[in-house]
């Protein structure tokens, strides 16, 4: 009886990254003392730039708390074009931006937007695992197409090629590019995002593009925008507060459309329905996150004091790991994400799902599998905590890994 109140949509919802909640809840209250590499929140290890801060205050003592307007703020709007064109040579209106609570609203929207029952999207994997949430929700089906592993996780014209070519049914609505990577911690190259490109114009396809950790970059690691090459063709970007400036909790995100086309158009026109019906993102963050954009010199600082730091854990993580002789993991360039393949022949374990909870249990370690980000046989660790951390975790993964050796 109760599965049939329950509609097809939301009883096939799942969030991996938290899969593991219940059993670590239980540890925890047990008195174990959990090391978890499992959740991408910068807000955890940073705290919220005190310009931003100042300004969410700001807002509220100035009685900044009622509805705005269902697209946002007019001058963060204008801001987040000015970003564009100053950062990337981007130019487009301040009423193509559309300011969404979180990227994930956005990726709602979308779904929301384009997808019926039945439609399919591209996405390729690894995914973050809100892509496939959304477009479950609106009873759509997912294409996924594999990043070159061997390259870097880099686009693979020839692997797109063919996953569209035996795809049946109708043709994909839309192909969501995720540069830089999330989880791989990879930004993409421009020669394939320029072959994704021409796969979505010769199929009819509408691009979009989650841009949200495009200055969270590594050394010498290079970010391209899909809208500086992707003019005149039919596309969206994303992007928001989350992760360039660690604010998670302001939940404010960016849709943002940087063609006059009709697609882009009747979607927008979409988007702001939604948004109206939701009535409005919250009013003291666009103050905010205003601030922010506006400060450019003092984000710069900002990320200037943190990203060498998430830089070396990366370094740290990837060498660590690699050296277990137990994975085989890409270097990262960008983001705070390592993305390990497991060599199951050494070990008795069956799956990566089964490695995860096991580890959890045993060495109080929690983090994420890789086939929640579609890729089976993988772990997700997350390099944002400080290096003895992340060295005591890789430790007794190893440590793990060797109890479990075949």
């Amino acid at each position: 009886m109760e599965a049939s109140f329950i509609s097809e949509a939301g009883s096939n919802i799942e969030n991996p990254i938290l899969e593991q909640g219940r059993i670590a809840r239980e540890m925890e209250s047990q008195g174990s003392r959990l090391i978890k590499i499992n959740i991408g929140d910068p807000g955890m290890y940073f705290q919220l730039p005190k310009n931003i801060a100042w300004a969410y205050k700001k807002a509220i003592d100035e009685g900044h708390t009622s509805y705005l307007e269902e697209q946002g703020l007019k001058d963060l709007r204008d801001a987040v074009s000015t970003r564009y064109e100053d950062l990337y040579g981007i130019s487009f209106s301040l009423d193509n931006v559309v300011v969404t609570q979180g990227v994930s609203e956005a990726l709602s929207f979308m779904n929301q937007a384009m997808i019926d029952k039945g439609d399919s999207a591209v996405i390729f994997k690894p995914f973050f695992t809100e892509y496939l949430t959304y477009l479950k929700l609106s009873n759509g089906m997912g294409i996924f197409p594999s990043l070159d592993e061997r390259n870097g996780w880099d686009i693979d014209p020839d692997g797109l090629e063919m996953a569209l070519k035996y795809h049946k049914g109708k043709k994909p609505k839309y192909m969501l590019i995720t540069n830089p990577n999330n989880p791989t911690g990879t930004a993409l190259s421009e020669k394939g995002i320029r072959a994704a490109i021409e796969a979505a114009k010769d199929n009819d396809m509408y691009i979009v593009s989650d841009e949200v950790y495009d200055e969270m970059l590594h050394d010498n690691a290079t970010f391209t925008s899909v809208g500086k090459l992707a003019k005149g063709i039919p596309h969206m970007l994303l992007n928001g507060a989350s992760k360039n400036y660690m604010a998670t909790g302001l939940r404010i995100g960016f849709a943002i459309f940087p063609e006059e086309d009709r697609k882009s158009a009747s979607i927008k026109k979409a988007f702001l329905g939604m948004a109206g019906a939701r009535l409005s993102a919250n009013t003291p963050s666009q103050y905010a996150m205003l601030e922010g954009l506006r400060n450019r010199e003092k984000h710069q600082q900002f990320l200037a004091g943190k990203l060498p730091q998430i830089s070396r854990q990366s370094e740290l993580a990837y060498k660590l790991i690699n050296e277990t002789g137990f994975f085989n993991a890409v270097k990262p360039d960008s983001a705070f994400y390592l993305f390990a393949r497991i060599n199951f022949d050494m070990l008795g374990i069956k799956d990566d799902k089964e490695f995860v909870e096991l580890l959890l249990r045993e060495q109080n370690v929690q983090l994420t599998r890789g086939s929640g980000f579609g890729m089976p046989g993988f772990i997700r660790i997350v390099t944002l905590p400080s290096e003895a951390v992340l060295t005591d975790a890789i430790n007794r993964i190893k440590r793990f890994c060797e109890a479990h050796q075949r």
